[in-house]
C-alpha cells in the first residue's frame, strides 16, 4: 500500500506542486518584522489630584486605587509614584496572560468602582494601555520659518494625524511635544480686586455667558425643532464681548478688564526638539498582523501627499521607519540562510556523493517550504529570531534525509529492488528516527513553553526548528523515497577502497574502548566535569545589547524643574550631541517620555516635568558604543547640574536599569536615608557611571501660614484662600471655544510676573466677601521655604525606596551585583521592618530562567519515555541520556573555549545542542540493535557499525549542522555569534566523545554475549 502511495507520479507532481504554491503564498504574505511582538502586559494609571502633595496624593488616591487592582488574579505588581499633584500606578500582568484585553477591561470596571472614594477634586482615573508597542513611524513636524506659532504646527499635526487614523493597517497614533491651544484672559489682580472679583469669580461669569446647554425640543404632533441660545464661544471677538455685572452693579466687558489671545498652555505638558529646532513628534504605529514593509511604503504615500496641502513655512520629514530596520535585519539573516545552505549542499556533496547530495538537497528546500506553510498555519511571523531558528535547524533538517538516502543506497548496493529498499529501511527506520526527531522536539520545548517576555522572544526559533524537525521527518519519510528511482540507481560494483586515514584512527580509538569501556567512560566524562566545574568563573550577561545605529538618553534635573528649564537644558544639550561627527540627528522630549521606537523601551516618566529623553541616530551599528562612551563623558563634565545616562538598547525584557535594589519599610525619613547609604556604597563601585534614589526629601516648596485671626476677619477659610491662591497661580477655565473640530478652553489667568516670585505672590490680593477691596498676601500669611518629598513610591501595597545603578559600556551586571552584594553584606544593617530585595537584570534573568527550567523536569521524563518505549529497553535509555548530559557538559566547555559570555542565549543553544547530540546517539543505539554480532557484543562488528555507515550518517549531519552555523558564528552583532559557537563547537566535542562513549556504554550494559570480555 505505501509503496502504491509513493511511487505515484501523478500524486508526486501534486504534493510538489501544492508545497510550492502553499510555500511560496507564505512567503508572500506571513506578516514581517524586525523582532517578534512581545505581549505588551504593562499599563498604567493616570490620576490627576490638583494642588496635593506626593502623601496627600498616596493616602487619598494611590492606596484607593491598588487596592482596588490588586484584587484582580491576572496582575502580577501594582506599583505606585505619587508625585505632587499626580498619581501614576504601573500595572504589569503575570506572564501567563497572553489576551490582554479582557483583563484590561476589568481594570477599568475596577477603577470606576473606586472613583466614589476618591476626593471630588480628583480627575477621572485615566488607564493608558496602548502605549507599550514600539511605533512603527515617527514624523517630525518643523516650522521652517521663525514667524509661524506653535498652534498652526499642532493644527497641522492634528491633520496628519487623522490622516494616519484612518489610513488601513494602523493601530495607533500619538503626537509628542504638542502644547495644548488655549484661549488667554490675562486679568491685573488690582483690577479685579477693586471690582470684588476673584479669578475664580471671573471664570464663572465667562463660562456663564457661553451658552451651549440645548434649551429644549419643540414636539407638535408632526415635526420636532430644537431650540439652541446664540452666543457660544466661536471667536475671540465673541469672547471679548462677554459682559459681567460687577458688585457695583455696573456691567464691564471682558475686552476691557482683560487681554485676550491665542496661546499655548502655560506652563507646557512637554515640548520637544528635532536637531535643537523646535517640532511635533507623531508616532504611528502598525497594527499587529501585517507587513511593515507594505504598510510602510502606503505611509509616506500619505505623506507625501499631506506634504502638498502644507504651507511653505513648515516642514514634516520621517525620522524613524521600522521597515528600514527590519528590511536590513531580514536581508543579513536571510543571507546567512543562504550562505549556510551553500556551504551544507558542498559538504554533502564531499560527504554523500553527487547523486546522495541531489536527493538530500532536493528535500531542504521541500522542508524549508513546508516550514513556511505551517508558519501561516501556527502564526509565526517572519523576523530576525524565527529565521535563525530556520537557520539552526538547517543541519538538522538534513539529518534524516542522510539516514534514509544513506540507508536506501546502501540496499541497492545490496541487490535490493527499489520497493524492497524502500519498504526495508522505512520499517526500520521509521521508529528510530520518530524517536530521534521527538526527542530533539522535546529539547526545544521547554523555550517554546516558557512564558513571558523572555519566552515570546526566543520562543519563535524554538517553534521554527520544531517545525523543521517535523518537516524534516515527514519529507525523509514520504519525498526522498518517492524520488529515490529518480535520483539513485544501484552502485556499479567496484574494488571497494580501504579506510583512509581518519577511518582508520577512528577504528583504532573506538576498539581501544570497546576493550576498556569503564576506563574510556571515565576518561571521556572528564571534559564535560570540566565544562561544568568553569561555569563559575565565566562572566554572565542576561541578555547581550543591540546591534543598532541608535541610543538613547535619558537626562534628570534637580526636583522642582519646570519644563521650560528642562527644554532649554535638552537645546544645549542638543548641540554638544550633535558636534560628535558620528551624530546624524538627535530628538528630544522634554516633560515625557520620547516616542517608544524599540520593542522594550517601556515608558516610565509619564508628565515629569524634569525629565528629559532623547533618541540620537548615528551613522552606523558600528560607531555606536564608541559615541556612547565619548557622550557619557562629555555630558557628565558639561552638564554637572543634570544626571544624563546614555544608554544602548537591550536585548529581551525590559528592565528599567542594571542594577536596582528595592528597599521596603514604612517610615520614609528612614527609606530615604538607608536608601542615601545603599547609593553611597553602589556609587563606590568603580564600573557604576551614575545612581539614582527614587525616594528624596529634596523638592522646594513653598509654605504659607495663615494668620488665622486676619483671614477669619475677611470671612474666609484656609481652604477658600488656598483656592483663590491656586486661582491665581495655575488660573481658572472658563468654558471653551469651539472652533471647526478644534475645542480649546478659555482660560483666566494672572500675568506671569505673579506667577514665578515668591515676593511677587506676597503681595497677591485675597478678596474677602465683605465688599470691594482686597488684601495682601503678605498681610495675612507668612512664607517660608522648605523640603517636601519628591515622590512616594509603593510595590505590591508597601512602601518602598527604589535605588538604580548604571554602568560603564561593556560592564556586566551580575559581575557587578555579585561585587556590590559583598559590599552591603558588610556596610549595611537594616533596622527591624526593613527588607531589601534584588530588581532590575538579575531579577529578569532568574525569573526567565526558574520559567525555562520549570519545565524541563517533565519534557525529560517524556524523552527518556520516548526513547525507553521506542528500544523497550531503559539500558539504552540511560546510555542516551548520559550523552545528553555529557553534551550539556561540553557546550559549557565550548563557552569557555570561545571566552563568550554565559547568558540567556546560550542556555536555549545548550538545550538544542543536548537535543541533537541525544539524537546521534539514538541513530548508533538502532544501527547496533541491528546487527546481530554487535548485539552480542562482538568488538569487530561493533567497531564496522560505528565507523562504517553511522559514521558516514552521523559525521554527515554533524558536519552541516555546524557549516549551517557558520554564517551566525561569523556574522556582526552580539547576540547570535556567541549562540552559534557555543552550539557549533559543542556539537562537535560532543559527537567525538559520543563515538567513544556509546559502544563502550552499550557493550558494557547491552551487549547480549561475551561479558567476559568487558573489563
Amino acid at each position: 500500500m505505501i509503496e502504491r502511495f509513493l511511487f505515484n507520479r501523478r500524486l508526486l507532481i501534486m504534493v510538489v506542486g501544492l508545497l510550492i504554491v502553499s510555500g511560496l503564498a507564505a512567503i508572500e504574505t506571513l506578516p514581517r518584522l524586525e523582532d517578534p511582538r512581545i505581549v505588551a502586559r504593562n499599563a498604567r494609571v493616570l490620576t490627576v489630584y490638583p494642588g496635593a502633595d506626593p502623601q496627600q496624593v498616596e493616602a487619598l488616591v494611590s492606596r484607593i486605587l491598588e487596592d482596588e487592582i490588586r484584587t484582580l488574579p491576572e496582575v502580577k505588581v501594582v506599583s505606585s509614584t505619587s508625585r505632587e499633584g499626580i498619581s501614576s500606578i504601573a500595572i504589569e500582568l503575570q506572564d501567563s496572560v497572553t489576551r490582554v484585553e479582557p483583563v484590561w477591561s476589568r481594570v477599568r470596571d475596577r477603577i470606576s468602582e473606586a472613583r466614589s472614594d476618591l476626593p471630588d477634586e480628583v480627575s477621572r482615573p485615566r488607564l493608558i494601555d496602548d502605549r507599550f508597542y514600539a511605533f512603527s513611524m515617527v514624523i517630525a513636524l518643523t516650522r521652517t520659518d521663525e514667524g509661524s506659532s506653535h498652534n498652526v504646527l499642532a493644527r497641522y499635526a492634528d491633520r496628519l494625524e487623522e490622516r494616519y487614523r484612518a489610513m488601513p493597517g494602523t493601530d495607533y497614533t500619538n503626537q509628542f511635544g504638542r502644547a495644548e491651544e488655549v484661549i488667554q484672559l490675562d486679568v491685573e489682580p488690582a483690577e479685579l480686586a477693586q471690582m470684588g472679583l476673584s479669578a475664580a469669580d471671573l471664570a464663572r461669569r465667562v463660562q456663564g455667558a457661553d451658552a451651549r446647554r440645548p434649551a429644549g425640543v419643540l414636539d407638535n404632533g408632526g415635526s420636532r425643532r430644537a431650540v439652541e441660545i446664540a452666543g457660544a464661544f466661536g471667536d475671540l471677538e465673541r469672547v471679548r464681548d462677554v459682559t459681567i455685572r460687577i458688585g457695583n452693579g455696573q456691567r464691564v466687558r471682558v475686552g476691557d478688564i482683560a487681554e485676550v489671545r491665542r496661546s499655548v498652555a502655560d506652563p507646557p505638558d512637554q515640548r520637544a526638539l528635532l536637531n535643537g529646532e523646535e517640532t511635533i513628534l507623531l508616532g504611528v504605529r502598525m497594527a499587529g498582523g501585517g507587513r511593515i514593509d507594505a504598510w510602510s511604503e502606503q505611509a509616506r504615500q500619505v505623506l507625501e501627499e499631506f506634504e502638498a496641502t502644507m504651507p511653505r513655512d513648515l516642514d514634516a520629514r520621517v525620522v524613524f521607519d521600522q521597515s528600514g530596520y527590519t528590511q536590513q535585519r531580514l536581508e543579513s539573516v536571510v543571507g546567512n540562510l543562504l550562505l549556510g545552505l551553500v556551504i551544507v549542499v558542498s559538504l554533502l556533496f564531499l560527504t554523500l556523493g553527487w547523486r546522495g547530495a541531489l536527493a538530500v538537497g532536493v528535500a531542504i528546500p521541500a522542508t524549508m517550504l513546508l516550514v513556511m506553510s505551517l508558519f501561516r498555519i501556527v502564526g509565526v511571523n517572519v523576523h530576525q529570531i524565527s529565521i535563525t531558528g530556520i537557520i539552526v535547524a538547517i543541519g538538522l533538517i538534513v539529518d534524516n534525509a542522510i539516514v534514509i538516502t544513506n540507508a536506501l543506497r546502501e540496499r541497492l548496493g545490496m541487490g535490493e529492488s527499489h520497493v524492497e529498499a524502500v519498504r526495508h529501511t522505512l520499517r526500520h527506520f521509521a521508529a528510530p528516527l520518530l524517536a530521534s526527531t521527538l526527542t530533539t522536539i522535546l529539547a526545544f520545548m521547554p523555550i517554546v513553553l516558557m512564558p513571558g517576555s523572555a519566552g515570546e522572544f526566543v520562543g519563535p526559533l524554538a517553534i521554527a526548528v520544531i517545525l523543521a524537525l517535523i518537516s524534516s521527518y515527514l519529507v525523509a519519510m514520504l519525498m526522498i523515497p518517492a524520488i529515490s528511482p529518480l535520483m539513485l540507481t544501484r552502485p556499479t560494483p567496484s574494488r571497494t577502497p580501504g579506510p583512509g586515514r581518519v577511518i582508520r584512527r577512528l577504528q583504532s580509538l573506538v576498539s581501544l574502548a570497546l576493550r576498556r569501556p569503564v576506563t574510556a567512560i571515565l576518561l571521556t566524562v572528564l571534559l564535560p566535569i570540566l565544562g561544568a566545574g568553569l561555569l563559575p568563573t565565566m562572566p554572565i550577561s542576561f541578555f547581550p545589547a543591540a546591534d543598532r545605529d541608535q541610543f538613547q538618553v535619558q537626562v534628570r534635573l534637580p526636583p522642582g524643574a519646570s519644563v521650560e528649564r528642562t527644554h532649554e537644558v535638552a537645546r544645549t544639550m542638543t548641540r554638544v550631541i550633535r558636534a560628535d561627527d558620528d551624530v546624524e540627528n538627535v530628538w528630544f522630549v522634554a516633560g515625557n517620555n520620547a516616542p517608544m521606537v524599540y520593542y522594550n523601551l517601556i515608558p516610565r516618566d509619564d508628565n515629569n516635568p524634569a525629565f528629559a529623553q532623547a533618541i540620537v541616530d548615528t551613522r552606523s551599528a558600528s560607531v555606536t558604543t564608541s559615541v556612547i562612551e565619548r557622550l557619557q563623558d562629555r555630558l557628565d563634565r558639561e552638564f554637572p547640574g543634570a544626571q544624563t545616562i546614555v544608554r544602548r538598547y537591550e536585548q529581551g525584557p525590559p528592565v528599567a536599569a542594571p542594577l536596582e535594589l528595592r528597599l521596603y519599610g514604612p517610615d520614609l525619613p528612614v527609606l530615604a536615608d538607608l536608601g542615601n547609604r545603599i547609593a553611597a556604597l553602589m556609587h563606590g563601585l568603580p564600573e557604576v557611571t551614575h545612581v539614582q534614589t527614587l525616594v528624596a526629601r529634596d523638592r522646594p516648596k513653598l509654605r504659607l501660614e495663615p494668620d488665622q485671626e486676619e483671614i477669619a476677619a475677611l470671612g474666609l477659610s484656609g481652604e477658600q484662600v488656598a483656592g483663590q491662591l491656586d486661582a491665581l497661580v495655575s488660573g481658572r477655565q472658563g468654558g471653551f471655544m469651539l472652533e471647526e473640530t478644534e475645542q480649546m478652553p478659555v482660560q483666566i489667568r494672572y500675568p506671569e510676573s505673579w506667577r514665578q516670585d515668591p515676593g511677587t505672590l506676597a503681595g497677591a490680593l485675597i478678596q474677602g466677601d465683605t465688599g470691594v477691596g482686597g488684601v495682601p498676601v503678605g498681610a495675612i500669611a507668612s512664607q517660608a521655604l522648605i523640603p517636601s518629598w519628591r515622590s512616594i513610591r509603593r510595590r505590591q501595597g508597601e512602601r518602598v525606596q527604589v535605588i538604580r545603578g548604571y554602568l560603564e559600556v561593556g560592564e556586566l551586571a551580575p559581575d557587578v551585583m555579585r561585587n556590590l552584594d559583598a559590599t552591603l553584606e558588610e556596610e549595611l544593617s537594616l533596622p527591624p521592618g526593613y527588607r531589601l530585595e534584588t530588581g532590575g537584570e538579575a531579577e529578569e534573568r532568574n525569573e526567565a530562567v526558574t520559567r525555562l527550567l520549570s519545565f524541563v523536569a517533565i519534557l525529560i521524563l517524556l524523552m527518556f519515555a520516548t526513547v525507553a518505549l521506542t528500544f523497550n529497553s531503559f539500558r539504552r535509555a540511560f546510555i542516551v541520556f548520559f550523552s545528553g548530559a555529557q553534551a550539556f557538559g561540553l557546550g559549557l566547555l565550548a563557552l569557555a573555549i570561545t571566552g563568550q559570555a554565559f547568558g540567556f542565549i546560550i542556555i536555549v543553544g545548550i538545550m538544542g545542542l543536548v537535543g541533537v547530540a541525544i539524537n546521534a546517539t539514538i541513530i548508533m543505539l538502532a544501527a547496533l540493535d541491528e546487527d546481530d554480532q554487535a548485539r552480542s557484543g562482538s568488538i569487530g562488528a561493533m567497531v564496522d557499525v560505528i565507523t562504517g555507515p553511522t559514521f558516514r550518517h552521523i559525521g554527515s549531519t554533524t558536519l552541516t549542522t555546524f557549516g549551517g552555523l557558520i554564517p551566525l558564528m561569523i556574522a556582526g552583532g552580539t547576540l547570535w555569534p556567541p549562540f552559534a559557537q557555543t552550539f557549533g563547537f559543542g556539537l562537535l566535542l560532543a559527537t567525538v566523545i559520543a563515538l567513544v562513549v556509546t559502544p563502550a556504554a552499550y557493550r558494557l550494559l547491552c551487549a547480549e554475549g561475551k561479558k567476559g570480555e568487558v573489563q
